[in-house]
């Protein structure tokens, strides 16, 4: 008699870490002989976890096993930036993951839990899983940094921080800074991300949301013993992306059918994520921007937080029926016949999907990325919070699919909106983008089409 293959997957708060894991979920299920998959998803409001997954969830079935794990944060500190606070309710939670793993049966034999869980590890190898795994639910590229940094110590990270504003990483591209004047500031970012990548090669194996033509030098500096090969001290890195959502066939709503009645690649997409915020003033300049473009577009609107890029994330208060006061006078009856305004939400794979998108201006959220590169769409980059910063510069610089804004000066003006819409839309670099954007494309579906975990891979005891 076989033992049931059973894996548990475990995800941090977030779309960004709920939709890859439960896309890594699938893909063992179909690919990899798994008899079954139980995915626990951590989360401080679960309403809107379940409103935000919708059909995901009504996917589920005996094989393949959704569960919330309730966090109550109120009256805990969650100060500081994104990565810390994440990480501290992924520290809370882990009694629970406990409890939610010893309580399955048959117990699991593979566990992954995603790059802010890695404490998680712990309780896979005290329960005596087999096989134990990190996903990072982002670029191979942060992968890097975060072992690389593990890896020095703290003199010599502060020294590359504070001197040259970058740091170098063996086989790979520099992760630039902006100047550090005060390392100091960051000491509790650091001690998380050292903490993590520290963590990350204690796993059998670290899975990333990637594939080998999207970064193919930093992959093959992992495979390189002489560079990342070395620092990840013979874990081995599987590039198993692009784990996205795909965009549901014939799905009905009113943004889907306004996009019907527009002209091929005319419509400039415009939304920040399920986390992203902007304050009021930028809300303005950025209505004044696609005002002033003349480019008809559709833009996922969210009422504005004066002092966290990451508002949205946590946000409690997602009043479908406020007005849009926020919006500069008249704007909305000036662009009806152009553009369409969304509350909060809108199904963004279908929309990446339609013909009618020429753009997308993001702030370059992983998974955003990825969905528009697997759809073929140009970007504007327009980095917030986390390590969006390096996914806009990677897009931009790297994979030249998108034009950057500069975000170091505060707020962006809407002068400089409308000249990176224009350079994506009309001008020549745009038709570059466009043609690199729908090459990557191509290789995004190989990707989608191969598994790269070696088949016998989960089988081995």
């Amino acid at each position: 008699m076989t033992m049931e293959l059973h894996g548990a997957l475990v995800a941090s708060p977030g779309m960004g870490h709920f939709v890859p894991i439960l896309e890594l979920g699938r893909h063992l299920l179909n690919h990899h002989r798994f008899d079954r998959i139980t995915v626990f998803l951590v989360t401080d409001d679960v309403p809107r976890s379940k409103s935000l997954l919708g059909k995901s969830l009504t996917e589920a079935g005996p094989k393949f096993v959704i569960r919330f794990i309730p966090l109550d944060v109120s009256g805990q500190d969650l100060s500081g930036s994104l990565l810390t606070k994440l990480a501290e309710m992924m520290r809370m939670a882990l009694p629970d993951i406990r409890s939610a793993i010893m309580g399955l049966e048959p117990r699991p034999r593979v566990f992954v839990v995603d790059l802010l869980g890695t404490e998680a590890l712990a309780v896979a190898e005290e329960l005596e899983i087999m096989k134990k795994h990190v996903l990072v639910t982002t670029s191979a590229w942060f992968l890097a940094f975060t072992v690389y940094m593990a890896s020095l110590d703290k003199g010599t990270l502060f020294k590359h921080l504070s001197s040259i504003g970058a740091l170098p990483i063996p086989g790979c591209s520099p992760v630039k800074f902006d100047r550090v004047e005060d390392p100091s500031k960051y000491i509790r970012e650091l001690a998380e991300s050292k903490r993590i990548g520290a963590e990350v090669i204690t796993a059998d194996g670290v899975f990333v949301n990637t594939w080998h033509s999207l970064e193919p030098m930093t992959i093959g500096s992992f495979m390189d013993p002489e560079n990342l090969g070395r620092v990840m001290r013979g874990v081995p890195v599987y590039p198993v992306g692009p784990l996205v959502r795909t965009a549901e066939p014939g799905l009905t709503h009113g943004v889907l059918d306004w996009l019907d009645l527009q002209p091929k690649e005319s419509v400039v997409y415009v939304s920040f994520g399920s986390g992203g915020a902007l304050t009021a003033e930028q809300t303005n300049e950025l209505a004044y921007g696609l005002e002033l473009t003349g480019h008809r577009f559709v833009w996922v609107v969210r009422p504005p937080a004066e002092d966290d890029p990451s508002a949205s994330m946590f946000d409690k208060t997602k009043n479908e029926t406020e007005t849009l006061e926020f919006l500069p006078n008249g704007f909305l009856n000036r662009t009806k016949d152009i553009g369409l305004v969304v509350r909060t939400w809108a199904p963004q794979e279908e929309i990446l999907a339609h013909e009618s998108i020429g753009a997308f201006v993001t702030h370059c959220g992983w998974n955003s990325v990825l969905e528009s590169i697997v759809n073929g769409v140009p970007m504007v980059a327009w980095p917030l919070y986390s390590e969006q910063k390096m996914n806009a510069w990677m897009v931009s610089e790297e994979l030249k699919i998108a034009s950057r804004l500069n975000v170091a000066d505060g707020i962006v003006k809407k002068e400089e909106i409308v000249e990176m819409v224009k350079r994506v839309m009309d001008q020549e670099n745009g038709k570059n983008m466009r043609k690199n954007a729908k090459e990557l494309k191509k290789t995004a579906e190989e990707a989608l089409n191969q598994t790269h975990i070696p088949s016998a891979y989960f089988i081995q005891n």
